[in-house]
Protein backbone atom coordinates (compact mmCIF):
# COMPACT_ATOMS: atom_id res chain seq x y z
CA UNK A 1 0.00 0.00 0.00
CA UNK A 2 1.22 3.82 -0.82
CA UNK A 3 1.34 6.36 1.63
CA UNK A 4 -1.46 8.58 2.48
CA UNK A 5 -2.02 11.46 0.71
CA UNK A 6 -3.49 14.34 2.48
CA UNK A 7 -5.85 17.32 1.30
CA UNK A 8 -6.98 20.27 3.79
CA UNK A 9 -9.84 22.44 2.57
CA UNK A 10 -11.58 25.54 3.52
CA UNK A 11 -15.16 24.06 4.59
CA UNK A 12 -16.52 26.61 1.71
CA UNK A 13 -17.96 25.39 -1.81
CA UNK A 14 -15.21 27.03 -4.07
CA UNK A 15 -12.50 24.84 -2.22
CA UNK A 16 -14.36 21.87 -3.32
CA UNK A 17 -12.75 22.44 -6.94
CA UNK A 18 -9.78 21.06 -5.29
CA UNK A 19 -10.98 17.79 -4.92
CA UNK A 20 -10.22 16.53 -8.75
CA UNK A 21 -6.82 17.96 -8.99
CA UNK A 22 -5.74 15.94 -5.74
CA UNK A 23 -7.71 12.86 -7.00
CA UNK A 24 -5.21 13.25 -10.34
CA UNK A 25 -2.53 12.92 -7.84
CA UNK A 26 -3.63 10.24 -5.78
CA UNK A 27 -5.22 8.09 -8.64
CA UNK A 28 -3.15 6.00 -10.83
CA UNK A 29 -2.99 6.25 -14.47
CA UNK A 30 -2.12 4.47 -17.33
CA UNK A 31 0.45 6.21 -19.80
CA UNK A 32 -0.69 9.69 -18.76
CA UNK A 33 -4.08 8.94 -19.54
CA UNK A 34 -6.81 9.41 -16.07
CA UNK A 35 -7.70 6.60 -14.25
CA UNK A 36 -11.42 5.39 -16.00
CA UNK A 37 -12.67 5.65 -12.13
CA UNK A 38 -11.58 9.30 -11.43
CA UNK A 39 -14.96 11.04 -12.53
CA UNK A 40 -17.28 8.23 -10.34
CA UNK A 41 -14.83 8.75 -7.32
CA UNK A 42 -14.47 12.54 -7.81
CA UNK A 43 -18.29 13.18 -7.59
CA UNK A 44 -18.81 10.94 -4.90
CA UNK A 45 -16.03 12.52 -2.75
CA UNK A 46 -17.75 16.09 -3.66
CA UNK A 47 -20.60 15.26 -2.69
CA UNK A 48 -19.58 13.97 0.86
CA UNK A 49 -17.41 17.54 1.33
CA UNK A 50 -20.96 19.04 0.14
CA UNK A 51 -22.50 17.13 2.82
CA UNK A 52 -19.83 18.03 5.03
CA UNK A 53 -20.15 21.89 4.74
CA UNK A 54 -24.07 21.66 4.64
CA UNK A 55 -24.95 19.47 7.57
CA UNK A 56 -21.54 19.27 10.00
CA UNK A 57 -20.55 23.66 9.91
CA UNK A 58 -17.01 22.29 11.03
CA UNK A 59 -16.06 24.68 13.58
CA UNK A 60 -12.67 25.22 12.63
CA UNK A 61 -13.66 25.83 8.53
CA UNK A 62 -11.47 22.75 7.64
CA UNK A 63 -12.18 19.81 5.66
CA UNK A 64 -9.38 16.89 6.04
CA UNK A 65 -9.29 15.03 3.43
CA UNK A 66 -6.80 11.45 3.74
CA UNK A 67 -6.08 8.70 0.51
CA UNK A 68 -4.93 5.47 1.20
CA UNK A 69 -4.83 3.31 -2.26
CA UNK A 70 -3.19 0.00 -2.89
CA UNK A 71 -3.24 -1.76 -6.15
CA UNK A 72 -7.18 -2.61 -6.35
CA UNK A 73 -8.33 0.13 -4.57
CA UNK A 74 -8.53 3.79 -2.54
CA UNK A 75 -9.96 4.44 0.70
CA UNK A 76 -10.52 8.14 0.96
CA UNK A 77 -11.15 9.37 4.45
CA UNK A 78 -12.89 12.90 5.42
CA UNK A 79 -12.87 14.49 8.37
CA UNK A 80 -14.32 17.60 9.80
CA UNK A 81 -15.21 18.91 13.70
CA UNK A 82 -18.55 19.65 13.14
CA UNK A 83 -21.54 18.82 14.88
CA UNK A 84 -22.71 15.14 15.47
CA UNK A 85 -24.97 13.17 12.10
CA UNK A 86 -27.32 10.86 12.88
CA UNK A 87 -27.04 8.33 10.34
CA UNK A 88 -29.94 6.66 10.62
CA UNK A 89 -31.94 9.85 10.25
CA UNK A 90 -30.89 11.00 6.86
CA UNK A 91 -33.58 10.61 4.96
CA UNK A 92 -33.80 8.43 1.42
CA UNK A 93 -35.31 9.92 -1.76
CA UNK A 94 -38.71 9.01 -2.50
CA UNK A 95 -38.87 7.58 -5.92
CA UNK A 96 -42.56 8.70 -6.07
CA UNK A 97 -41.78 12.22 -5.31
CA UNK A 98 -38.70 13.20 -6.82
CA UNK A 99 -36.86 16.34 -4.72
CA UNK A 100 -34.61 19.20 -5.78
CA UNK A 101 -32.03 18.30 -3.22
CA UNK A 102 -31.00 15.10 -0.70
CA UNK A 103 -29.35 12.54 -3.28
CA UNK A 104 -26.09 12.83 -2.15
CA UNK A 105 -25.64 10.14 0.26
CA UNK A 106 -27.40 7.93 -2.25
CA UNK A 107 -24.82 8.61 -4.92
CA UNK A 108 -22.13 8.12 -2.59
CA UNK A 109 -23.14 4.03 -1.93
CA UNK A 110 -24.20 3.75 -5.11
CA UNK A 111 -20.55 4.68 -6.54
CA UNK A 112 -18.46 3.59 -3.20
CA UNK A 113 -17.97 -0.36 -2.22
CA UNK A 114 -18.32 0.38 1.23
CA UNK A 115 -18.72 3.99 3.10
CA UNK A 116 -18.71 4.05 6.86
CA UNK A 117 -19.21 6.92 9.99
CA UNK A 118 -17.51 7.37 13.17
CA UNK A 119 -17.78 9.71 15.63
CA UNK A 120 -14.10 9.81 17.43
CA UNK A 121 -14.54 13.00 20.45
CA UNK A 122 -15.43 15.61 18.26
CA UNK A 123 -14.19 14.42 14.94
CA UNK A 124 -16.80 13.53 12.14
CA UNK A 125 -14.66 10.32 10.02
CA UNK A 126 -16.21 9.23 6.69
CA UNK A 127 -14.36 6.53 5.26
CA UNK A 128 -15.30 5.53 1.68
CA UNK A 129 -13.54 3.26 -0.15
CA UNK A 130 -13.43 2.71 -3.98
CA UNK A 131 -12.27 0.37 -6.62
CA UNK A 132 -9.46 1.87 -8.90
CA UNK A 133 -10.29 0.25 -12.10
Amino acid sequence: MNPPTTLTLDADFLSLRQIGPWLHTVLPSEDGEPNPAHGSIELAIHELATNSIDHANPDDGKLHLTAHINDSELQIELRDRGDFCEVEAIPVPDPENPQVRGYGMMIIEQLASSLTYERIDDLNVWTATFPTT
